[in-house]
């Protein structure tokens, strides 16, 4: 089979493998999609995580169909198209046995500890893989793991229908942001970005007011638009610039600030913001606890990737594919592999 491999030092290559077998509580998946997220580029840059661990196979956003069965897997069957959630763990640490096996002792991950999607078949632990209806298609299926990892931040706040919501950074979970603040009832959203074309696509999925903040300034936009008072909740998506001062400035009294971005650097804040105004402020970096709701929401009608995934290219195509999500050519968001 082919593989896509990169050993963190800028270099990608193309291998030829053999497909493996699955072991007992493995199912042996042939890739049908996976998408190409920021932190697969910074992977190839050596840029990863602590924990990454190479040569690697990246690729974590992954649709998939079951071909074969290890023992001891009751759960899937031959045929299943399934969608990755990528965390290997061990059950019994104390995260584990508390529901936060995303932050297992010792924690393994499709894609920065284990290779990942950016081949033709994996065999991977059958509880990483989730069944999905037919209704859902394998581009969308693909991105269920990107939009849950904003939406398990998300629900670590309250939402209100009365609420104004800003959402900074208009790349894929920005976009899916805007769509989920909408889903849960915040029905005026505020996008910010650098890109026109990017913040357009955000009107189209529900933001009310957009602001380029190479035009405008995003705080007096945001006052401006708010009488003064600030957004009730701030979903930071972007993980550069000053993104976290901003949502620290624009959040209200008693705020909610939600962070998802993976910064490369420290940044610098002014907490006083935190103190004074009392905000409560949260990150997320996982779809653990999201991947069914985002199942249910791409059912439903109510979440799209229509504008977000904007390029598909064929797996042997890989260098073409990763150098037009660095240079963000063509207008591209996401980009999808189809090996």
């Amino acid at each position: 089979m082919r593989a896509i491999v990169t050993d963190g030092d800028g270099e990608v290559w193309e291998e030829r493998r053999e497909r493996p077998e699955p072991a007992p509580g493995e199912a042996l998946v042939r890739i049908r999609a996976v998408g190409i997220c920021g932190s697969d580029l910074g992977l190839v840059e050596g840029e990863g995580p602590p924990w990454t661990d190479y040569p690697l196979v990246p690729g974590h956003e992954v649709c998939a169909e079951v071909v074969e069965l290890g023992e001891e897997v009751s759960d899937l069957s031959v045929g299943d198209r399934v969608a990755l959630h990528g965390f290997v763990y061990c059950g019994t640490c104390t995260p584990c046995r508390e529901g936060r096996y995303y932050q297992c002792d010792d924690l393994k991950e499709v894609g920065f500890t284990i290779d990942g999607g950016y081949r033709e078949y994996a065999a991977l632990p059958a509880y990483t893989l989730t069944p999905i209806p037919d209704a859902i298609s394998d581009e969308e299926a693909c991105q269920i793991d990107s939009a849950a990892c904003t939406l398990h931040a998300m629900k670590r706040v309250e939402t209100d229908v009365t609420d104004t919501a800003a959402v900074l950074g208009p790349g894929s979970l920005g976009l899916y942001g805007v769509q989920l603040l909408r889903a849960r009832g915040v029905e005026d959203v505020i996008l910010t970005g650098t890109r026109d074309e990017r913040l357009e696509v955000g009107a189209d999925l529900g933001a009310n007011r957009t602001v380029n903040v190479r035009e405008e300034d995003p705080v007096a936009a945001v006052e401006e638009y708010t009488d003064g008072e600030g957004v009730d909740i701030c979903v930071e998506a972007a993980g550069a610039g000053d993104v976290v001062d901003t949502c620290l400035q624009i959040a209200k009294k008693r705020g909610s600030v939600v962070l998802t971005g993976v910064f490369g650097e420290r940044k610098e804040i002014d907490p006083n913001h935190i103190v004074s105004k009392e905000l409560e402020v949260v990150g997320g970096v996982t779809a653990s606890h999201a991947v069914e709701d985002v199942i249910e929401l791409f059912r439903r009608g109510d979440l799209t990737t229509e504008g977000v995934v904007t390029h598909e290219f064929p797996l042997a195509d890989y260098d073409d594919a990763l150098d037009a999500v660095r240079e963000r050519r063509d207008g591209v968001i996401k980009a999808v592999l189809r090996p």
